[in-house]
């Protein structure tokens, strides 16, 4: 759960430089809409099984939905673009769940968690360093320790109760699980029939009918949204002589290099195959490390900068321009991009990208973003917004799409007319392959396969997929022919020659293993139907809503 945070601890340090802008760190609750009812600081927003829902156990699910995801992956939700809303009904159900069942969990539980889930990987002892960021990060959120205790309580007590939920689903008898591994080890026979568009090259060269096969799917050609950015960055090869002079002040740089030359062995420092020769392999040693330490300069410049946040009116690209003037720094105007592109030119990650999309001209400033090798501080310079395109302006896509959906549909229509032919021969009492042979059809010879399958051995016809397969096959009986079926290179028919049991020596073997997969899956299944279930219980009010005042005032 917690390898994010592991592997750079002081990552999460960064939540701290947030606390220099109080905007950026408002705890954000959606408003899911309220009513007249609740106390008066604690509207009541929808129900649960009949039970009231207030704002309060709104916010506080929330809370725990992006404290579990903070966790996860060591950033807040909104950092990484990652809308959790989806998330909190689930959450509220599940805690509802908790109270109802009369599920606790005590401080000796709690502790043995966090020992667990704080420890060291390697020598398993608990890491108070670490556990304390976490709590300095929660303060940037206004959540203390004892919301941590309970996130962890509520989190081993679904446990629990998921636990006891799915025990139905393990009902799983010995004749049920022999029953279901037959079905899944039985063997079809087939021969296939393919039909692909790249022997219809010809089709739609002419491009006759273009123009309107573009005004017909106009809305899969339209230009998605794109953003610009003004981003200060703080690479860590900017502080290099300063990161050099300060680990002189308080080592020797030199001897610390030759140390870890000696620790790791000669042959550990190669290029391209190439063991590197003693100088070589040390002064790539002193730019690491000298990198490592000109990234820590680069994080305290940013804090530095982000200071100067404080001192302006309003927050926009302009005053991220102002502060870099008055701080001496560069600032980076971006390339246009999408929500599907890295930020063009600046080397930077793609959360970049994803938390560029959640900067809006009201809040236009992010969030420091850490690369490997720099800092990088960014606001929201232009939103480019979607469009429909011209013709011209996506032409060169549009005429391959309109070429490759020709060839499909001349693909298809040979194999309908084959289809037709060789069934009137197969009902005139021909075989499957000599009515393949008269009208000059080869058909592909398929390895066996069952519902069990997952690849063919040593098959490597494309255009012939194992699911394809299964659907067809299983729906049929031995002798019979398959409709028409597209592919995604074209169409295809099936044939099935016949089916072979399970060897049932080899289901002996298996069974125990499968009985184990049907309980899991039976576990699954239970659990997803009873949260199903009990999810479609809750209603959240909008706002004024009639429902939400009468079941208020009720």
């Amino acid at each position: 759960m917690f390898a994010a945070i592991r592997k750079r601890q002081e990552k999460v340090l960064w939540l701290v430089i947030i606390v220099v802008v109080i905007s950026f760190v408002i705890f954000f609750t959606p408003s899911v809409g309220t009513n007249q009812g609740g106390s008066q600081g604690n509207p009541v927003v929808g129900t649960l099984d009949g039970t009231s829902i207030t704002q309060e156990d709104y916010s506080n699910a929330y809370a725990e939905v992006a404290l579990q995801a903070f966790l996860s992956m060591g950033r807040w939700p909104e950092q990484i673009g990652y809308d959790i809303t989806q998330d909190v009904p689930n959450r509220l159900m599940m805690l509802h769940q908790l109270e109802a069942q009369g599920i606790t969990v005590g401080p000796e539980a709690i502790a043995k968690w966090k020992v667990n889930a704080f420890a060291d990987q390697q020598t398993g002892s608990f890491q108070q360093e670490l556990y304390d960021n976490i709590l300095l990060a929660l303060q940037s959120r206004r959540m203390s320790s004892e919301d941590l205790d309970r996130y962890i309580a509520h989190q081993i007590g679904i446990g629990q109760l998921t636990s006891l939920v799915s025990l139905s689903g393990e009902l799983v008898t010995p004749q049920a699980a022999r029953r279901s591994y037959k079905q899944q080890n039985l063997s079809a026979s087939t021969m296939a029939l393919m039909f692909s568009q790249t022997n219809h090259l010809s089709a739609g060269q002419d491009l006759i009918g273009l123009e309107d096969y573009f005004t017909n799917n106009m809305a899969a050609y339209r230009i998605e949204e794109k953003r610009r950015l003004r981003v200060v960055k703080f690479a860590a090869t900017n502080y290099l002589s300063e990161a050099e002079s300060r680990m002189n002040q308080s080592t020797n740089l030199q001897a610390m290099v030759e140390a870890i030359y000696q620790d790791k062995g000669t042959n550990s420092f190669t290029r391209n195959g190439e063991i590197l020769s003693t100088e070589e392999a040390m002064e790539e040693i002193k730019q690491e490390e000298l990198e490592k330490v000109g990234l820590e300069i680069a994080v305290e410049q940013t804090k530095a900068f982000m200071k100067g946040f404080a001192t302006v009116e309003a927050l926009s690209p302009a005053a991220l321009e102002q502060i870099a003037v008055d701080q001496g720094l560069t600032t980076i105007l971006s390339d246009a991009f999408s929500s599907r592109q890295v930020v063009p030119g600046l080397g930077a990650p793609f959360t970049m990208t994803q938390q560029a999309f959640q900067l809006t001209e009201e809040t236009p400033i992010g969030s420091p973003i850490e690369a490997t090798d720099a800092i990088f501080v960014m606001a929201l310079e232009e939103i480019i917004p979607d469009h429909p395109p011209t013709l011209d302006e996506v032409r060169p896509r549009v005429t391959a799409d309109f070429k490759r959906d020709k060839g499909l549909d001349a693909a298809r229509a040979e194999a309908s007319s084959v289809y037709q032919a060789i069934k009137a021969s197969m009902d005139s009492g021909k075989g499957f392959e000599e009515a393949c042979a008269e009208l000059g059809q080869t058909a592909v010879q398929v390895p066996d396969f069952s519902l069990a399958s997952r690849s063919l051995d040593g098959f490597s016809d494309t255009r012939i997929t194992v699911s394809w397969l299964q659907d067809l096959a299983f729906a049929l009986e031995a002798g019979e022919l398959s409709e028409v079926s597209n592919t995604s290179t074209g169409a295809g028919i099936l044939f099935v020659k016949g089916f072979k049991e399970a060897d049932p020596a080899k289901m002996e073997e298996e069974l125990e293993a499968h009985t184990q997969q049907l309980k899991q899956s039976g576990r699954s299944q239970t659990l997803s139907a009873w949260a199903g279930e009990e999810a479609a219980s809750i209603q959240f009010f909008t706002s004024g809503s009639e429902t939400g005042s009468e079941s208020a005032a009720n």
